[in-house]
């Protein structure tokens, strides 16, 4: 395997073939006898194999665009030549004892056609989407969504290449509305065309303005964090796709309740997930959000000196971002905390962590995803759960990730005023969890 090494690419789009088995460029096929062009070895009844795209690519490399959209039968195939090395062709007009089949045909129908490759495909489609089985045999690499100055690069090489000259002021535009670098390119040509109609060179605000919402473009989802210390407001993490993660903003407010008798209220898009059940049923799945919330109710309760029941609490999730998982649980807890004892929490923190009801902060996932989004956003700490923390956090530049343990240390890193006996805390939720396990009653 060299620099010079076969190349070879096939796009997964319009691989298509032939359940006959005549026609299969990507694994290979037996063009037999009886099909039109044949040829002479046709006549005299010899099936004639034909190399696919994955024995061409022998000792080098072969490039599948679209993997994503090959048939299952082909999926199938490719796993089985993966595993092999090798592609076995079957016709039912293939004999061994054939005395006019060519040597060479022998060859192959006996012992297969060579492939072993190194193989790289791409896809636009979620890696759930892709079969296990062959993601199992891939090194995953998900890109990373293009940031707000990437894509201005993008438009301005776009606005060169047409020969227009783009003021600021618009790229700004494309900036805020452009999701990826095709949008980008897509709103640069159709307002270029928009001034060449006016013999123009150079783009217009306006012209961009009106290309992003007739096309009905969504601005990028990039976040703004306060610009001061709020109560009850915290900056949560999130993940919305591989490697994309986001900044969720978690809003609480509390007023006084009859003793015992408050309520929690819960608003904002809480993810529902309906699954499929033995039998054809449907069983719809309650978001793990709520199980989060009443974890949080029981750790403030045992661990913060509150009990939530004597307070109304609205919890919201703005925005429009979709919330589900557990990951929210010691941003929740913050929020509830600062809203009730009217301390201000950072604006310049973010926090991920799930909380158990012993206080103690669990790992999750996405955490590289959501540090490099809280970066972005001009966040400067990020709370993470210690069995999340990796040595690379060290060299991060601009911003500072704090592994915790327990919830009473996010509460002395996220409330202003909090830090004075932090350390009694920490030691205060020590002996609760110890009462816990010998079952005595500890009051608050």
């Amino acid at each position: 395997f060299s620099d010079q090494a076969t190349l070879v690419e096939i796009d997964g789009a319009t691989a298509r073939f032939d359940e006959r088995g005549i026609a299969d460029p990507l694994i290979g096929s037996v063009h037999d006898p009886i099909y039109q062009g044949a040829g002479a070895l046709g006549l005299a009844g010899v099936p004639q194999p034909k190399a696919g795209a994955v024995t061409k690519a022998h000792g080098g490399l072969l490039f599948i665009d679209e993997i994503g959209e090959l048939h299952p039968i082909q999926i199938n195939k490719l796993l089985k030549v993966l595993e092999d090395r090798k592609v076995i062709l079957e016709s039912a007009y293939y004999s061994q004892e054939d005395l006019n089949i060519p040597k060479h045909i022998h060859e192959i129908f006996q012992n297969g056609l060579p492939a072993d490759f190194r193989l790289v495909g791409a896809t636009t489609r979620l890696p759930q989407e892709i079969p296990a089985a062959v993601r199992s045999r891939c090194l995953e690499i998900c890109f990373r969504p293009l940031t707000k100055g990437e894509i201005g690069d993008i438009s301005r090489r776009a606005a060169d290449k047409l020969q227009m000259t783009v003021p600021e002021a618009a790229v700004a535009v494309i900036q805020r509305y452009a999701n990826n670098g095709r949008d980008a390119v897509n709103i640069v040509q159709i307002a270029a065309g928009l001034a060449l109609t006016r013999e123009e060179t150079s783009l217009r605000v306006e012209d961009l303005e009106w290309v992003v919402h007739s096309g009905q473009y969504n601005p990028r989802p990039d976040k703004k964090i306060p610009t001061e210390p709020q109560i009850g407001a915290v900056n949560g993490l999130a993940v919305s796709g591989p490697l994309i993660g986001t900044v969720m903003e978690i809003e609480t407010a509390v007023t006084p309740a009859l003793p015992g008798r408050g309520k929690v209220t819960v608003t904002g898009i809480i993810d529902q997930e309906e699954m499929d059940s033995p039998g054809g049923r449907k069983v719809r799945r309650r978001s793990l959000v709520n199980g989060s919330i009443e974890n949080v109710l029981t750790v403030l309760k045992h661990f913060a000196g509150i009990n939530p029941r004597d307070w109304d609490i609205h919890i919201n999730f703005p925005g429009g971002t979709a919330v589900d998982g557990p990951s929210a649980g010691i941003a929740i807890a913050t929020a509830i905390n600062s809203a009730i004892k009217g301390f201000p929490v950072d604006n310049k923190l973010a926090l991920t962590g799930e909380l158990s009801v012993r206080g103690y902060v669990q790992p999750v996932g996405g955490v590289v995803a959501k540090v490099e989004a809280a970066r972005l956003a001009g966040i400067t700490r990020v709370i993470i759960p210690v069995d999340n923390w990796l040595e690379s956090f060290r060299s991060l530049e601009q911003i500072r990730v704090i592994p915790v343990e327990r919830v009473e240390q996010v509460f002395a890193e996220a409330l202003r005023g909090g830090d004075n006996g932090a350390q009694e805390s920490v030691a205060r939720g020590a002996e609760l969890v110890a009462a816990s396990a010998f079952g005595l009653g500890v009051s608050s």
